[in-house]
């Protein structure tokens, strides 16, 4: 008999209906059994790294084609250092929170990108398309776009069409490119009222650009072949604090004495490595930094230097200069400026100075050797 009765009860137990639901139970989102309450995973491209949900990093991987499943809200995506030949259409047409965009250093041409590549992006501020293969600027800049990385390319030619769509842009690096004697017609940058830095290092210029905008307070034109610095050359930028021409072809004879007339604002100019003979006449009164090393320069006399009264740095180093080639009185001119005997090195960086262009820098020494 017992064993009858132990069926009899094991199979009421089946039959009978459990206890009454809880109330919420029956919710969707509840979790049953067998089910976690944690979040589900976040959506991240294959092989990438998603450290948090706003941030896509596909840093190094060797991709050849751009991701899908970049979430909506990321803001910082980092696509650097693959093999990535093109950004399909619509590929970013969702990501309209995205604020910094890392695309250098892959291989990138003109005909992977397209006017609406970045069309769509309007929170972008950084954009970084740096080692690629693009011959001209991409076309769909967003307005909010802040800094625009465009070094390393071969591009050929600005169009002030391309840039009208990011009138905010306040940085613009385009060093080592390929612009020539042409590639940066007059005019070319005005539709970027707000530019602050232009960055024009190794391009093949032969003249300072031309109707740049008013607004523009630093000039980095190092290592290109401008041989001539003429009367109006820098009258467009009356606001100019920091002008870098080192390691051009310039001359004395060719550095008009009228050059930096409109040019109240700099305090910081850079003609190291060029060929003058003298110290250029009309200096801006408000200079802090002159750096003149490597240069021919075979005579110092005071008239350059007067009213220099605030110059804390004076490098002179590398040139023809001997203790009798210096006038009585030209020191005198320099009320700021610590001179000592040791000589004092100055070196172009390779990458783009410091955004801080016009830092306070004491007790800097002279060197004149």
């Amino acid at each position: 008999m017992g064993r009858p009765t132990q069926w009899l009860s094991l199979l009421l137990l089946v039959l009978l209906p459990g206890p009454l639901p809880v109330a919420g139970m029956e919710d969707a989102a509840f979790p049953h059994l067998g089910e976690s309450s944690q979040p589900p995973p976040r959506a991240c491209p294959p092989r990438c790294s998603c450290p948090r949900v706003d941030t896509v990093d596909c840093d190094g991987l060797d991709l050849r084609v751009f991701p899908d499943n970049i979430t909506r809200a990321a803001q910082h995506l980092s696509l650097q250092n693959n093999l990535i030949s093109k950004v399909p259409r619509g590929a970013l047409s969702r990501q309209t929170q995205l604020r910094e965009l890392y695309l250098q250093h892959n291989q990138l041409t003109d005909s992977g990108l397209d006017a609406t590549t970045f069309s769509k992006l309007h929170s972008l501020e950084y954009l970084d398309l740096s080692h690629n293969q693009l011959t001209t600027v991409p076309a769909g800049l967003p307005r909010t776009l802040a800094i625009l990385h465009l070094g390393r390319n071969r591009i050929r030619q600005v169009e002030a069409a391309r840039l009208h769509g990011a009138p905010g842009l306040r940085y613009l690096l385009l060093q080592h490119n390929q612009l020539g004697s042409s590639g940066l017609p007059a005019g070319a940058l005005r539709p970027l009222r707000g530019l602050h830095t232009l960055h024009l290092y190794g391009n093949g210029l032969d003249r300072v650009p031309l109707a740049l905008p008013r607004r523009l307070r630093a000039l980095v034109l190092p290592h290109n072949h401008v041989a001539t610095l003429g009367a109006r050359d820098l009258a467009a930028t009356p606001g100019l604090m920091e002008l870098n021409l080192a390691y051009n072809r310039l001359t004395s004879a060719r550095v008009h004495h009228r050059a930096f007339r409109r040019s109240r604002a700099l305090r910081s100019l850079d003609l190291a490595g060029n060929q003058l003979t003298r110290l250029p006449m009309g200096l801006p009164t408000g200079l802090h930094t002159l750096r003149l090393q490597r240069n021919q320069l075979r005579t110092l006399e005071p008239e350059p230097l007067t009213g220099l009264d605030q110059l804390q740095e004076l490098s002179l180093a590398h040139n023809r200069l001997r203790v009798g080639d210096i006038g009585p009185g030209t020191w005198h001119e320099l009320q700021a400026l610590q001179v000592r005997h040791r000589l004092v090195s100055h070196t172009i960086p390779r990458a783009p100075p410091s955004p801080c262009l016009h830092c306070h820098i004491p007790n800097i020494l002279v060197s004149w050797s």
